[in-house]
């Protein structure tokens, strides 16, 4: 049974790996569907790729508005920060070419979102383990973090997260996306969020793009 770590030192690790492997999953799935499109059902994958990438980007977004200042303190995430720079020169070329295939359905091109998800591939996934060494538990104690700082550093970046970002793609994306034995603890959400606002209210808004997630919403 999956639980919450109790050491303070490590909750920021296990909220960030949850995360990307939310993301990795996403990528894993759209890749192989732009071989062989569902075109009789192509505004919902549309939908479903747009929902992947803004959740990348409100991921990035939340870092680099609360967790990097934070971590900036007494380490230096630079490099992490450019790293986000590359992964959002392709989301912002993935999420244009998205949405010109939303207006116009003929103007859907499975070749060169696929080159593009191929030519991106080591920027992210490069990003993602890199940034997950780097706030190793370990780390974050040699560095000089206190436990109180580790909490409040995951409390400040849960409530930014809350706040940002349009809920029916992000909330959903991310319910859909984690694993059954860590739906009850990840990410902290109340039993009525959890069982009843998301999968009956929050998913609703766009039922159809998540027959393409991996896991049921609630």
């Amino acid at each position: 049974m999956a639980s919450v770590p109790q050491d303070p030192y490590e909750l920021l690790h296990w909220n960030m790996k949850l995360a990307h492997l939310t993301f990795e999953k996403g990528y894993h799935i759209i890749l192989p569907l732009l071989d062989n499109p569902p075109k009789n059902d192509l505004s919902n994958f549309l939908g479903y790729c747009e929902a992947w990438a803004h959740s990348i980007v409100h991921h990035h977004d939340t870092e680099e508005a609360v967790v990097f200042p934070i971590l900036n303190k007494k380490m230096d995430f630079s490099h992490e920060q450019e790293q986000h720079k590359e992964v959002h020169h392709f989301l912002e070329e993935f999420l244009a070419a998205i949405g010109a295939a939303q207006k116009d359905k003929s103007k859907f091109d499975a070749a060169k979102l696929k080159e593009l998800m191929v030519g991106a591939k080591d920027a992210i996934f490069t990003h993602f383990n890199e940034e997950l060494v780097h706030i190793d538990p370990s780390r974050l104690k040699e560095a000089g973090f206190t436990e109180d700082e580790c909490k409040n550093m995951v409390a400040v970046m849960e409530k930014h997260a809350k706040s940002a970002g349009d809920p029916f793609l992000i909330v959903p994306y991310m319910r859909s996306h984690t694993p059954p034995e860590y739906k009850d603890i990840w990410p902290p959400m109340p039993w009525i969020l959890r069982k009843l606002v998301v999968p009956l209210m929050l998913a609703k808004k766009h039922s159809g793009y998540w027959k393409y997630s991996p896991y049921a919403m609630s």
